[in-house]
C-alpha cells in the first residue's frame, strides 16, 4: 500500500488543489500522463492547460481547477493513473508539499475511486504493478522468473502474458520493446472482441464513378470551393443517405434488444501516429456534402494533433475505412462495434467493364461492406450495399443543398 503523503500546510492550513484524472467517457478507467506542460514551481491561471493526458481513444488536455504554483507532479510522465487520482497540486502562497511520491489519492468529490496502490516488488526484486501481479496470480506466473518492460525495469501486464503464453521472442534477438499506447491497445482490444463476438458478413460490390470524378475535376478547374470534395466524402455521404433510406440497418444490438438510432453518424478511420482514430461526424445526413467535407478534415485535423474531445468520437452508425490511396482494391474489414455497419474503401481503377454489348474502359471502385449479421441477413445488406452503389453511381442526390 502507498504511505499517505506528508502535506505541511501554512497560512491558516489552507488545502492544496488537487489535480486529478478526470473521467472522459463512462467506459474509462485509467489514463497515462503524456506530457507535463506546466513544470513544477510554474506560476498558472484557473483554466490554462497543465498535463497532456492519453486514454484508451485520445489526447486531451487538463486545465488547472485554480490559480496558484505547481507542485512536483505525483505522476510521472508515461505513468497510468486510475480515474479520480491525483496527478499534481496547485499550490497557494505558503502551501507546501514535503514530497510527491507515495500517496493514496483522497476520495474524489465526483465518485470516483483512490488512486492505484504503488508497485509491489517480485521475488527478484524487480517491481511489479499492481495489475501485473493481480493477472500473474489469475495465470499461475512465477513473478520471479520475470523481467520488465516497463520503465525502471517495472513488470508490467504485457510481461505476465507473454510468460503465460511463450514468448514469440524466445531465442531471438530483439531490436526494441515498445508498450503499446493506449489507443493502440484499444484497438486490439475491440479487434479481438469485434472478431470473436460479432458475426460478420462482407459483400463487395463495384461502382461506375465517371461522374463523380467529372463533378471533382469541374470544381478543381473551376477553382471552386467544392475541390475541398473528397471521394471518401461522396462515400460518407453516400452512407449516410443510403442509411435513411434503409433505417432498421441504422442499428446496434445490445442484449436481447435490437437498438434502432434516430440520428445518422458516420465515422471515419484516421491514421494517427499514436494509432488509428474513428472521429464522428454528427448528422452527416442532414450536412451537405460540403459540410460533411469540411467537418470531415476538422476531426481528422483534430485527430492528428491530439484535439479531439470525446463528444467527437463514439456513437457512429457506421465507418468509412478508405485504403484505395495505398493501392488496395477490396479487403474483408472487421466491423467497428457496436456499429452494425463499415465500408471499406479500394482504390479507384481504370478497369475494363462491358456496356451494352461493348468492352470500355471506366474509372471502378470496389467497396467491402461489413455487416454484423445479427442485425442484418444478407438481402437487408444487399439493398443497402446497393443503395450505396446507386448514390455513387448517380451523385446528383448527393449534392441537394449546395446550390
Amino acid at each position: 500500500m502507498l504511505s499517505r503523503r506528508a502535506i505541511i500546510f501554512g497560512l491558516g492550513l489552507t488545502m492544496p488543489t488537487a489535480i486529478r484524472m478526470p473521467r472522459l467517457g463512462h467506459s474509462m478507467t485509467e489514463g497515462t500522463v503524456v506530457a507535463w506542460l506546466a513544470p513544477a514551481g510554474a506560476e498558472v491561471r484557473a483554466g490554462q492547460p497543465v498535463a497532456s493526458i492519453e486514454t484508451e481513444k485520445a489526447e486531451y488536455q487538463i486545465e488547472a481547477p485554480a490559480d496558484g504554483r505547481m507542485s512536483r507532479p505525483v505522476v510521472l510522465e508515461g505513468a497510468t493513473a486510475e480515474v479520480g487520482a491525483v496527478l499534481a497540486y496547485v499550490l497557494a502562497p505558503g502551501e507546501v508539499i514535503e514530497h510527491a511520491t507515495a500517496a493514496a489519492a483522497p476520495p474524489s468529490p465526483h465518485g470516483a475511486g483512490p488512486a492505484p496502490a504503488a508497485a509491489a516488488r517480485a521475488g527478484s526484486g524487480a517491481p511489479v504493478s499492481p495489475r501485473a501481479r493481480r493477472l500473474a496470480r489469475e495465470l499461475g506466473v512465477d513473478l520471479s522468473s520475470l523481467s520488465g518492460s516497463g520503465a525502471g525495469g517495472l513488470i508490467v501486464e504485457a510481461d505476465v502474458q507473454r510468460a503465460a503464453a511463450g514468448s514469440p521472442a524466445a531465442g531471438r534477438p530483439i531490436r526494441e520493446r515498445r508498450q503499446l499506447t493506449p489507443v493502440q491497445k484499444t484497438s486490439a482490444r475491440r479487434v479481438t472482441e469485434a472478431w470473436r463476438d460479432v458475426p460478420h458478413i462482407v459483400q463487395m460490390i463495384d461502382a461506375d464513378v465517371a461522374a463523380i470524378q467529372r463533378l471533382r475535376e469541374g470544381w478543381k478547374a473551376d477553382a471552386s470551393p467544392l475541390a475541398a470534395i473528397t471521394f471518401t466524402d461522396f462515400v460518407l455521404k453516400a452512407g449516410a443517405q443510403a442509411l435513411t433510406q434503409h433505417p432498421a440497418l441504422n442499428a446496434s444490438i445490445e442484449g436481447d434488444e435490437l437498438l434502432l438510432f434516430g440520428d445518422v453518424n458516420a465515422g471515419v478511420a484516421v491514421d494517427t501516429p499514436r494509432g488509428l482514430l474513428v472521429p464522428v461526424v454528427r448528422n452527416a445526413d442532414r450536412r451537405t456534402l460540403l459540410e460533411v467535407a469540411l467537418e470531415s478534415r476538422r476531426l481528422a485535423e483534430a485527430a492528428r494533433q491530439h484535439r479531439l474531445t470525446p463528444d467527437l468520437i463514439g456513437s457512429g452508425s457506421f465507418t468509412i475505412s478508405n485504403l484505395g490511396r495505398f493501392g488496395i482494391r477490396a479487403g474483408l474489414p472487421i466491423l467497428n462495434p457496436p456499429e452494425a455497419v463499415l465500408v471499406f474503401v479500394g482504390a479507384v481503377e481504370e478497369r475494363a467493364v462491358v456496356r451494352e454489348g461493348t468492352v470500355v474502359v471506366r474509372p471502378m471502385v470496389t467497396l467491402s461492406i461489413a455487416y454484423d449479421h445479427r442485425v442484418a441477413d444478407g438481402i437487408a445488406a444487399a439493398r443497402l450495399s446497393g443503395a450505396i452503389k446507386a448514390l455513387l453511381e448517380t451523385p446528383e442526390p448527393l449534392l441537394v443543398g449546395m446550390n
